[in-house]
């Protein structure tokens, strides 16, 4: 686990760009692995759980099962995550926090001040 800060860049609809900074943790493989494999846990014991339940195991259980392997992948892919950063909007040029999310490729924010989504990527 290591936690950066590196300029963060923030684009608008109107192709205006902004700059700001954000700190981000990256994950090493081991630590994906591991998220996504605890996912996968959680989801198929609470499926072998939802088997003693009359009636609804017949919906719980598939429901758990795929969940369980949906949740899993989706985290294997996240490698990144924002913990916090600022950037001004595009639009009208305030500052706009970032909240600590998973960061795919792109991360979204919605501008307090003006409502414009603000699409912030890292370079």
């Amino acid at each position: 686990m290591s936690t950066t800060k590196i300029q963060a860049i923030a684009n608008s609809n109107f192709d205006k760009i902004e700059y700001g900074t954000a700190e981000i943790r990256s994950f090493s493989p081991r630590e994906v692995l591991q998220k996504s494999l605890k996912q996968l846990g959680l989801f198929w014991g609470l499926a072998i759980v939802s088997v003693l339940l009359p009636v609804v195991h017949f919906v719980l259980v598939p429901l758990f099962f795929f969940m369980g392997a949906y949740l899993a992948f989706r985290a294997r892919k996240v490698k990144q995550e924002i913990l916090s950063g600022t950037v001004n909007c595009p639009q009208c040029k305030q500052p706009v926090t970032i909240k600590k999310s998973p960061f795919l490729e792109e991360h979204t924010e919605i501008c307090q001040n003006c409502t414009s989504v603000v699409k912030i990527s890292l370079p």
